[in-house]
């Protein structure tokens, strides 16, 4: 039995992974705020701000993987740094990943909807 030709071969698991630890570290900061007690307007504000630097960082770290995979590590390791020390980087990072995986792929399926509405 050849699996070339299967659906398993044709299924993107990386977007699936990538939204899985977005997911993942959007709760760990979550539960994180939870644990604290203590979720605020300003906490609130934190979270949302941040999504900028991680979308930066995200960039970064993209643009660093396909020119230098060696040099790679370091963005990495300021992510992980940061979602140790910040639950607020924690929420961002996770809905940051999150977006950039669901928000291509949403507008790919209403194009193919579109697509297939259209009269011939």
């Amino acid at each position: 039995m050849k699996l070339e030709g299967s659906a398993l071969r044709k299924f993107e698991w990386g977007r699936w992974i990538v939204t899985g630890i977005g997911g993942l570290l959007f709760l760990l900061g979550a539960g994180r705020f939870f644990l604290r007690h203590h979720f605020g307007l300003t906490d609130a504000l934190h979270c949302c701000l941040a999504i900028i630097p991680t979308g930066l960082l995200l960039l970064v770290f993209d643009y660093v993987f396909h020119h230098a995979r060696l040099v790679a590590v370091i963005p990495l390791f300021l992510a992980g740094m940061l979602v140790f020390s910040s639950p607020a980087f924690d929420v961002a990072l996770g809905l940051t990943l999150v977006g950039a995986m669901v928000v291509p792929a949403v507008s790919e399926w209403q194009q193919g909807k579109a697509r297939a509405n259209r009269p011939a």
